[in-house]
């Protein structure tokens, strides 16, 4: 990936890049999560049940996994801007389309559109974001644009709830899509200087076989499905050691956004060095803040600082292992991130398949227990991939 910097005023045209990446993900992490919490209304206005409106979230996320799969590798051989912005262009039509549905089916083929869309831009974003980084800053780059996952679950889960109540559940998805727009347009204006580094596609099966990316995707993998397993029961899970209403549980939630949107500053100015030995040390920590759930959950004080604790850990983990992943990708940095969020939308679906009987039979705290056994074992793959 290669790009020819303006004369004028370089230091802000670079700040500008990062924030529409920034926003990028930020389109991608509102699309995500904000069905989830509306999904009772959305359903009562479709005069459907509930499950056929979450298959929605499914179709979305299985979309996601096939796009990224297939059309991501267009970031190392086309113009960044155009990708990426076109990208955006889809996901708002999808968003507008999602808004006008007037059946779950249509909804659920609206959020196919907007996984297609999602596949190519949040590879594309990651991508982007260290390929662009001076040598060296490639964590502090990346997790500012990861902010934009902390940024949805502090603003866009509860604005989409209280637009929900006061304007309806499809003006949520308009003002998505006005916002999708806006992106799209600085991603075109200022990342048109960008040019990908290939003539040719790389296909996922070489793109896997590139040294050291199957370990790390494996690696990925374990990590992610420890967090949606977890992340799926999390609020059901404080609601039943506290007594809260889904209200209160949102305190929560919004703890582990703000520690991940905290963290990603702090990368932002310190950009550690990605070492073996700094990840392991990040994953294993992940996995002690997973293992010690039981004891965390014994006062709302002490659940909320390890809800803050898990956000901050995650966000490190996450980018030590994308900016990790970058590094092998060597040209083929579109094709390796399409890779990471094929891995990353498949245990969307597998963590919380795997963890709902666990959470059944033994509650939370077990789910936490298993969860850092996923991670411990992520450490190991690091520590022996030499």
């Amino acid at each position: 990936m290669s790009h020819h910097p303006s004369d004028e005023n370089p230091n802000a045209i670079a700040q500008v890049k990062v924030l529409s990446l920034l926003g990028a993900v930020l389109l991608v992490g509102a699309n995500s999560f904000v069905l989830s919490p509306i999904l009772s209304e959305v359903a009562f206005s479709l005069a459907t049940e509930t499950y056929h409106v979450a298959w929605a979230i499914s179709a979305f996320g299985a979309a996601t996994a096939v796009s990224a799969l297939t059309l991501a590798g267009m970031i190392d051989r086309m113009p960044v801007g155009r990708v990426l912005g076109g990208a955006a262009i889809l996901l708002a039509v999808a968003q507008v389309s999602s808004g006008l549905s007037q059946h779950w089916i249509w909804l659920c083929l609206s959020q196919a559109v907007a996984g297609v869309a999602v596949g190519i831009l949040l590879p594309g974003s990651y991508a982007t974001a260290t390929a662009t980084a001076p040598k060296g800053r490639e964590a502090a780059r990346l997790g500012v644009v990861l902010t934009g996952w902390a940024l949805s679950l502090v603003v866009a889960v509860p604005a989409a709830a209280f637009i929900t109540e006061h304007f309806g559940w499809r003006m949520v998805y308009f003002l998505m899509a006005g916002l999708s727009v806006i992106v799209a347009g600085v991603l075109m204006a200022f990342l048109a200087d960008l040019r990908g580094g290939k003539s040719t596609r790389t296909s996922p099966i070489r793109a896997i076989m590139l040294p050291g990316v199957w370990q790390l995707l494996a690696v990925m993998l374990a990590f992610m499905t420890a967090f949606y397993g977890s992340f799926a029961f999390f609020g059901v899970g404080v609601r039943a050691a506290f007594g809260l209403t889904a209200q209160g549980s949102g305190i929560f939630v919004l703890a582990y956004g703000v520690g991940f949107g905290v963290m990603g500053f702090v990368l932002g100015m310190i950009s550690p060095k990605i070492t073996r030995g700094y990840l392991c040390l990040v994953l294993l920590a992940i996995a002690a803040s997973y293992g010690t759930w039981g004891l965390t959950l014994q006062s709302q004080i002490t659940a909320l600082a390890g809800t803050a604790m898990w956000g901050m850990l995650n966000q490190l983990g996450l980018n030590a292992l994308v900016v990790s992943l970058n590094r092998q990708a060597s040209e083929a940095r579109g094709a390796v991130m399409g890779l990471n969020s094929a891995a990353t939308y498949s245990a969307v679906f597998a963590g919380p398949m795997i963890m709902g009987p666990i959470y059944d039979m033994a509650g939370y705290a077990m789910v936490t227990g298993v969860g850092a056994v996923f991670v411990a074992m992520a450490a190991v793959v690091i520590w022996k991939r030499g």
